[in-house]
């Protein structure tokens, strides 16, 4: 989430507890190595049902791989390959997918551009991306490079906001949603400072 440290106008918070999550006007999930595990600790305290409540008040909620596995209805791994006696676990419900832990570990260099995307964040339709994919989960084939739900985003692409001013589409499309003028922002050339 590197690229979004960098735009002046956004405040990222990375939190581990309800009270530190605040009231944001995104909410992103960041990819896990143990995604089952990780959907029991939030669900625990208190953060799913926290991501759920923003969701239903339509705050924007973006998974990235095994956040993105956590937005859908199930993921299960029936030959315990991630967790060693949990082999299925209920979602959030807030993408229509259910994940599967199984076969080889996808890994990947990925590109394109990206389709219509709906919702509010229509600026993100068009633009050029570039990342990588690791994971074992398999959700829906094919994959598309972003997957929307009324106002739940996810993708398999670690990366993603680094290419083609996709972080900056981002956060344009969030200050219109506050009433303020993108244009009147200070940007970040992510491209100039690499």
């Amino acid at each position: 989430f590197n690229p979004f440290e960098r735009i002046e106008v956004v405040s990222l918070r990375y939190v581990s507890s309800v009270s530190e999550l605040k009231n944001p006007d995104m909410i992103l999930l960041p990819g896990t190595k143990n995604t089952m595990e990780d959907l029991l600790w939030m669900r625990q305290n208190g953060l799913e049902a926290a991501v759920l409540k923003a969701a239903a008040a339509g705050k924007v909620i973006l998974g990235v791989c095994g956040g993105f596995q956590m937005l859908g209805a199930t993921v299960s791994d029936p030959d315990q390959v991630e967790a060693a006696g949990i082999t299925q676990v209920k979602g959030m419900g807030l993408l229509p997918m259910d994940t599967v832990f199984r076969g080889d570990k996808v890994q990947r260099q990925t590109g394109g551009v990206l389709p219509t995307v709906a919702g509010p964040l229509p600026s993100l339709s068009g633009l050029g991306y570039k990342g990588y994919e690791i994971h074992m989960g398999r959700s829906e084939t094919p994959i598309p490079p972003i997957s929307v739900g009324e106002n739940v985003y996810g993708s398999y692409i670690h990366g993603i906001f680094d290419e083609g001013g996709i972080a900056q589409a981002i956060v344009a499309d969030l200050c219109r949603r506050k009433g303020l003028n993108p244009e009147e922002e200070e940007t970040f050339d992510l491209d100039a400072y690499k």
